[in-house]
């Protein structure tokens, strides 16, 4: 009987015991929500600190660049390459204009500055300019193509624009074309009419002047010297017509016509030298 006893105290106190080890356990378990919360709040604040940062460190560093930049020692241009067909533009001339302008690096290069300067030469067109970083520049040159002499000081290119420039070397190889109002796409177009509505004349004769004047009268040279005086009214009917009698009848006389005129309703006149 008192063995039983002892072994019923022992039993106990080894459930008290359990009960303040639970008790204990407990407590150790509620420290790290604790810790929990504050690093929550930390990394909370510490992404909204970044969130403010990053936009003001980017600036910072494109700041940095554009001032560096800024400087034309920096990354100064080293190679141009100028494209283009040189007929009638200077080459050298144009790279005398465009070597001013790279005295510096790509990000300071004025690019309109030198279009409109390299734009401003009568014998080019267009111009596009291509910075190719770090250091290199491509310049295409887009040169003006004469088809024909504006009057007697300028020339007209393919799309009908006018330019001032010279070239004496072509006279009597290009015709010369005018009207007082620069209508010189419609001059164009018309003078492509004509060479059609001419085209049954010998081979060795083509037009070298077409003048149409503010009353839409037409009035031609051909290359052999002879003028038409062909009026503002009918001029397909007219230059048919002239074309028929010029095979039929005049050819034969064409070393003594000097003007023939076809302001008639039924004919021409002719003048002769």
């Amino acid at each position: 009987m008192v063995a039983k006893k002892r072994n019923t105290r022992k039993i106990v106190k080894r459930r008290v015991v359990s009960n303040t080890a639970k008790k204990r356990n407990t407590r150790k378990m509620r420290t790290p929500v604790r810790n929990n919360k504050a690093s929550a709040f930390f990394a909370h604040y510490t992404r909204w600190l970044i969130f403010l940062l990053l936009p003001l460190t980017l600036l910072l560093l494109i700041w940095s660049i554009n001032y560096w930049l800024s400087n034309p020692s920096n990354l100064a241009i080293q190679r141009v390459q100028l494209d283009g067909d040189f007929n009638y533009a200077d080459r050298e001339k144009i790279s005398a204009i465009i070597r001013p302008f790279i005295k510096t690096n790509l990000h300071l290069l004025d690019m309109q500055a030198l279009e409109a300067e390299l734009e401003f030469e009568p014998w080019v067109r267009s111009v596009a300019i291509t910075k190719v970083w770090p250091d290199k520049v491509w310049i295409e040159v887009d040169e003006q193509i004469p088809i024909a002499f504006w009057g007697d000081d300028r020339l007209l290119n393919s799309y009908g624009d006018i330019f001032d420039a010279s070239l004496p070397e072509k006279k009597g190889e290009i015709p010369m074309l005018y009207h007082p109002d620069n209508q010189g796409i419609a001059m164009i177009k018309k003078y492509v009419n004509v060479q059609k509505w001419l085209e049954a004349l010998p081979q060795n004769i083509g037009i070298s002047e077409f003048v149409e004047d503010a009353r839409g009268a037409w009035r031609l040279k051909l290359t052999n010297g002879l003028v038409i005086e062909v009026g503002n009214a009918d001029h397909k009917k007219r230059l048919k017509r002239f074309v028929v009698g010029y095979t039929r009848v005049l050819l034969t006389e064409v070393n003594k016509l000097r003007k023939v005129d076809l302001r008639y309703s039924n004919g021409f006149a002719v003048s002769w030298r």
